[in-house]
């Protein structure tokens, strides 16, 4: 070790920090993440400071104790509330025996022409002159993302007469006079909305007018129409970690976990006053905890959610990093290398036995010049333990904490956080490495804090990728989507075509989609979908604050005297709202379905991209969703073997002013056969027909209101009476 009066300032400064964590802990009652929020108040307070406020989510059986301490109540579901804390009373409160955990996690961060044809969208909806049987009308899209541009035409109806958006939570806004919610305030009615033009953060950010446009635009005067274009349209502007310009540094703490389950509720709650189903769509995330950190966000959004409440959410795109490595049970060590290039970076360890936890320095090329190994019966890890590398001139502080997953009985989670004097890649190598003869251990990290295999010692490559999904979609209730590769280029502004599939095989997954198990040991991602390449509309106003950033943009429409863009982009930031919006169009057939009743239709209807698979898997889910496919199984078709699974070939059917219109490629060599059928398998209508006109009409039999299948010899379409 070196000697004490070399170690630097800073080395003292970061070592009382994280001594003053460790000595502020109360019991498990708050979890590490409000724990570092209390201390950091505490090293930062100020006689004369304006107070500050932590929202969280608080279990406790006692809801009046909130109010003692100076707690707002925003949201109680159960046993668990979302409420604003200061700072300054957390520690107090956690010792009330009526309160049994305080919790809250930073802030998420950010992660269609082809689209209709790769899911199977025409025979479900088609474009003028067909009627379209379902298209999201009578069901709420929520959506909780950044960047909206509230004017865009893409968010009016089909004949561009009225803005479909109708409520608007702008957790940003410093508008926050009568407002009811913890940060920022809503606006309710078109009016109000298109007066507010856009999100607070639209100059610097465009991520949610994309996804939103994937989701439920009308596609204006271009072929990039969304999924549920005649949707209902409830919005969340939410805060992420790139948004702290725009918050108070004194409301910092108000934006967590915590805040984005109150946009979930939201959006639910918008959805209920209507009366309508939601789907809501979330294209963010962040590395999880998985262990008692994440349990009361993972519960509270359990509660949330049910018949006609659906929450999707991204895989990640985490899987071009490598961020996990693996000690076999029967193999004494085993590790990786730190690569993370930031100053501070946290890993995840996930154990099912005795181990130790050794940090190799390599301060002299592959000599080791220090050592620190932890053993997991130290007592110091039931609260923190802390101690500090000194490798060269360089420092870096180590803290370890213990904790009982709350997610899989006899596994432990062990949280190792550092924080360097500089970019930990940039120092010395040090291993990260796991020992344990009889344990079976996992090495978590993330993109910001990845692992790394070297020759400066080959005995800890380890490091691998996979096993990167991020949180809320490895929780339980939510439908979590990965990516697929279909377009293999991108168009740019003046037309010109770039090979742009980041090494993905057409119709595969996509090699930056996240993959599971997720840390909870669970099987990660549910589905897949499009993600590569993929249009939709773009942000104007962040296009008028950065007018040279055209790349990703792909063309421009006029609309009330103003250029509006399109864009290109690819993650599962993009995979996510064709999922979510495809369930839209399940719920306006069945308004009650239920998550579980999701992953059954995606169980028997998905495509199987790779069919040499086992399904569902750890890629695909249960495969490739099938928008047709699907919506026959809600309706309870794909048990009557006379009606075919699959869009008829060479025509187009719909039903319009009492009458059946036929519209052929090109005529047909024989006369046309096809049969009508209920949901329920009854014929309703059956006949043979020449055809004379590749636009045949003939009148429809007495039918009564409600969707009907049209059997032909190639396949079956879908009308509605």
């Amino acid at each position: 070790m070196r000697p004490k009066t070399q170690i630097s300032t800073w080395a003292i400064a970061t070592l009382l920090l994280l001594l003053a964590l460790n000595a502020t802990a109360q019991s498990r009652k708050l979890s590490a993440w409000v724990r570092q929020a209390v201390s950091t108040q505490q090293s930062q307070r100020r006689a004369a400071a304006a107070p500050r406020y932590l929202t969280a989510f608080v279990e406790t059986n006692d809801e009046a104790v909130l109010s003692d301490y100076g707690c707002t109540t925003y949201a109680r579901l159960g046993d668990i509330s979302i409420a604003t804390i200061p700072l300054s009373q957390v520690e107090v409160l956690a010792q009330h025996p009526a309160i049994s955990r305080i919790e809250a996690s930073q802030p998420a961060h950010t992660l269609m022409d082809t689209v209709p044809k790769v899911i199977d969208l025409l025979p479900v909806w088609e474009s003028t002159p067909q009627h379209a049987a379902f298209t999201g009308r009578g069901v709420v899209v929520g959506l909780m993302d950044i960047g909206f541009d509230l004017t865009h035409p893409n968010f009016y109806d089909t004949a561009t007469q009225h803005c479909r958006i109708s409520a608007f939570w702008d957790q940003l806004s410093p508008d926050t006079i009568g407002s009811a919610f913890p940060v920022g305030r809503d606006f309710v009615g078109t009016d109000a909305i298109l007066a507010q033009r856009c999100a607070t953060d639209s100059p610097t950010e465009c991520h949610g007018t994309h996804t939103l446009g994937i989701a439920a635009g009308s596609g204006y005067d271009t072929p990039y129409r969304g999924v549920a274009f005649d949707s209902d349209i409830c919005l969340v502007a939410n805060a992420v970690t790139n948004d702290t310009i725009y918050i108070n540094p004194k409301d910092y703490y108000k934006y967590t976990s915590a805040t984005d389950a109150l946009g979930f509720k939201y959006l639910f709650d918008y959805a209920d006053q209507q009366g309508k189903p939601c789907v809501a769509s979330f294209s963010e995330g962040y590395t999880p905890y998985l262990d008692e950190e994440d349990r009361l966000f993972s519960e509270f959004l359990e509660r949330l959610t049910g018949p006609g409440r659906i929450i999707v959410a991204s895989a990640g795109n985490e899987s071009l990093y490598t961020t996990y490595a693996e000690k076999p049970e029967g193999v004494a060590a085993a590790g990786a290398f730190i690569d993370a290039n930031k100053k501070a970076a946290r890993y995840m360890l996930k154990a099912n036995g005795y181990i130790n936890i050794v940090l190799y320095a390599y301060g002299d090329g592959s000599t080791v010049t220090q050592t620190l190994r932890i053993a997991s019966d130290d007592e110091r890890l039931e609260k923190s333990l802390v101690d500090t590398l000194f490798i060269n001139e360089d420092t870096c502080a180590v803290s370890v904490s213990k904790y009982a997953s709350e997610f899989e009985e006899g596994i432990t989670m062990y949280l190792l956080e550092m924080t360097a004097n500089r970019e930990l890649r940039q120092l010395p190598h040090i291993a990260l490495v796991a020992e344990g003869q009889d344990s079976r251990v996992e090495i978590f990290g993330s993109s910001s804090a990845k692992l790394a295999n070297r020759d400066t010692d080959k005995r800890w490559n380890a490091a691998t990728k996979g096993h990167n999904i991020l949180a809320p979609g490895c929780f339980p209730s939510v439908i979590c989507v990965g990516a697929t590769t279909h377009r293999m280029y991108r168009r740019d502004i003046d037309g010109k075509y770039h090979q742009n599939s980041y090494g993905g095989e057409q119709g595969l997954w996509a090699t930056y989609s996240s993959t599971g198990p997720a840390m909870n040991g669970i099987n990660k991602p549910d589905v897949t979908a499009p993600g590569t390449n993929v249009n939709g509309s773009h942000n104007s106003v962040y296009m008028e604050h950065h007018p040279t950033a055209t790349g990703g943009c792909i063309g421009f429409s006029e609309f009330n005297g103003r250029q509006y863009p399109w864009r290109v982009d690819s993650g599962t930031s993009m995979s996510t709202p064709i999922v979510a919006a495809t369930i839209a169009l399940w719920l306006e057939a069945n308004p009650l379905l239920t998550r579980d009743d999701i992953m059954g239709v995606l169980s028997r209807t998905c495509q199987h991209p790779e069919p040499t698979l086992t399904y569902p898997n750890n890629r695909y889910g249960y495969g490739e969703i099938d928008a047709y496919r699907g919506l026959l199984d809600v309706l309870g078709i794909t048990g009557i073997k006379e009606i075919s699974q699959t869009q008829a070939k060479d025509v187009s059917i719909w039903a319009e002013g009492g009458q059946l219109h036929l519209l052929f490629d090109q005529l047909p060599e024989a006369p046309f056969s096809f049969t009508i059928y209920s949901t329920n398998g009854a014929v309703k209508y059956q006949t043979t027909l020449p055809v004379i006109q590749t636009h045949t009409t003939l009148p429809l039999p007495a039918l009564s209101r409600g969707v009907y299948v049209v059997q032909t010899a190639n396949g079956s379409v879908l009308i509605r009476i």
